[in-house]
């Protein structure tokens, strides 16, 4: 599956940090900077192709657009610190068309120091300064505990993100690189070159995964027909959603269906006893 434009935190747009237990995410991306830290148990982390087993006291970092997901294989306690771009726009630009080269930092004082910066921040009545001052102390931690490689050409976080929530929003019309490419004064060139170094697949492939979604999700509720749930979705023809659903899932969509019926009355048989 193609990791997925997380438009909901992008709307998100502040300072954020939870903890949480046995928590899971799927492989998705945004803008922002995102901190992951293990403080209990265990657990995987995939970040732009890296995989790590992460245990307390270490934590995998996230850049601008870095596709990521993490899974807790039986128990664990971890939080997470998400830095809008605006609040680190010198980290941003300091590591432009950069990557990680491996994004997880394992050594325990260096997130303990970051942990101390955290507690700072979630001080009652701390003021901007003091706040955006932390931040640079954690971001300048990050920068010093991980080692970068040039990546592929990446735009503006800015105008990534307006790309996205626009293709996000209207993924159901007749979407082509022809229209992004108008709708933003881009060349088609440079959508298509700007979605491979992204997402390592090129735009068709990323717009039918967003479909494709929409569609399981309707097809799910059970109100709609199989056609229905395509066409809605943005499939211009059938023998194309056909095609894309085989290619993900390995059978066709009935198949689909009738699998989960299935293991829906395996469910309430189970939960009956």
């Amino acid at each position: 599956m193609q990791p997925r434009f997380n438009i909901e935190r992008e709307r998100h747009n502040r300072l954020f940090y939870k903890e949480y237990e046995n928590d899971s995410c799927v492989l998705q991306f945004h803008s922002h900077i995102e901190l992951y830290f293990v403080d209990e148990g265990e657990m995987e982390f995939l970040v732009n192709g890296h995989f790590r087993v992460l245990s307390a006291g270490e934590l995998s970092v996230a850049l601008s657009y870095d596709s990521h997901a993490y899974v807790t294989p039986s128990y664990s306690r971890s939080s997470v610190l998400i830095i809008p771009v605006y609040m680190c726009e010198r980290f941003i630009e300091a590591t432009k068309n950069k990557k990680a080269s491996y994004p997880f930092i394992l050594d325990k004082s260096a997130v303990s120091r970051i942990k101390e910066c955290i507690s700072a921040l979630k001080r009652d009545g701390i003021n901007e300064i003091e706040q955006l001052g932390y931040i640079h102390v954690i971001l300048g931690i990050v920068m010093d505990c991980i080692f970068f490689k040039e990546g592929e050409y990446v735009s503006e976080p800015a105008q990534s993100t307006k790309l996205l929530v626009y293709v996000n929003e209207n993924f159901k019309n007749d979407l082509s690189l022809d229209t992004l490419a108008s709708e933003f004064g881009y060349t088609k060139a440079y959508v298509s070159k700007w979605f491979s170094s992204c997402f390592s697949v090129g735009f068709s492939t990323y717009l039918s995964a967003l479909r494709l979604k929409n569609a399981l999700m309707l097809m799910n509720e059970g109100c709609y027909s199989i056609t229905e749930c395509a066409l809605e979705s943005g499939f211009g023809s059938m023998r194309n959603f056909y095609r894309v659903f085989k290619n993900e899932f390995g059978c066709t969509p009935r198949e689909y269906l009738s699998r989960r019926e299935k293991e829906n009355k395996l469910e309430k048989i189970e939960r009956a006893f």
